[in-house]
């Protein structure tokens, strides 16, 4: 029977946070059908022990095990692949879930007959151990956007709190697989296909401060972002002028960033079209 919702979780050294994200995510209330899909990227710590651990206790866990490290990207894509759900969770596993997360964001998406639905993170400076996150209840507001990618050029688009459907995900090709961090690259890639997006102002996660998220370096994330761009632009060819002009500023805008951080990027066509 296909699950409502898989878990298609990326890992790579985060074996301090995984029992603690584990234990939020079994809190998950709603009764919903759900699977989960680690995906190892040739971690070096003890990861892929207390994965296996995981997947020994519970039969809805499986862990891909890889012998190589290629970046959060191809390693999503790699989970969804093998995910079976109607629907793909897809968060960052060194954080804490509110206990109605995945339900909420699940109603939101049949609700507004929906293939994306955004929540948002709240850091803390508090341990792991000690994070607690409230349940999100009702008193959060929605946005409901039929432009998708208008929504996505926006801001605040890139955490990793989305709910999105398997197929919009395949359909769209998932990540830039030549991008090594996907925060970009998923959701624009994504909303080019998508029929709809629900933007909710809901916490969903809980942040501790771990040292581990990958997007904290910013000079490798102002050079992915050009690289998001400038592909997205190549590959779609045929976009409206507001919308290529949109993604030509905010190819600019990271070049400018990535130089100033120390990242040697050279002029392309694309800086020479705008």
């Amino acid at each position: 029977m296909q699950p409502d919702v898989s878990f298609v979780l990326p890992v790579y050294n985060k074996a301090a946070a995984l029992p603690f994200f584990f234990a939020s995510l079994l809190a998950q209330t709603g009764g919903i059908s759900f699977e989960v899909v680690f995906v190892d990227d040739a971690s070096s710590d003890n990861s892929l022990e207390i994965l296996d651990d995981f997947a020994a206790r519970h039969d809805f866990v499986r862990v891909i095990r890889n012998d190589v490290n290629a970046g959060p990207s191809i390693r999503l894509n790699q989970g969804a692949a093998a995910a079976k759900g109607k629907y793909l969770a897809l968060f960052d596993c060194d954080e804490i879930l509110a206990p109605d997360a995945v339900a909420t964001l699940l109603a939101l998406a049949l609700e507004h007959d929906a293939d994306m639905v955004h929540g948002r993170g709240r850091k803390t400076t508090d341990p792991i151990e000690s994070v607690k996150a409230a349940p999100i209840g009702g008193d959060f507001s929605v946005t409901v956007h039929d432009d998708p990618l208008a929504r996505v050029l926006g801001r605040g688009m890139v955490r990793m709190t989305w709910l999105v459907a398997r197929d919009l995900f395949i359909k769209a090709g998932g990540c830039d697989e030549a991008v090594f961090i996907q925060d970009e690259s998923l959701p624009l890639r994504l909303a080019a296909h998508a029929r709809r997006i629900v933007d909710a102002d809901m916490i969903v996660t809980m942040i501790p401060d771990m040292g581990s998220h990958l997007s904290a370096n910013k000079l490798q994330q102002n050079h992915d972002r050009f690289l998001v761009y400038l592909n997205f632009l190549q590959a779609h060819p045929h976009l409206s002028r507001d919308v290529r002009m949109k993604l030509y500023r905010k190819s600019v805008s990271a070049v400018k960033k990535a130089r100033r951080d120390g990242a040697s990027i050279p002029a392309v066509p694309v800086l020479a079209r705008y």
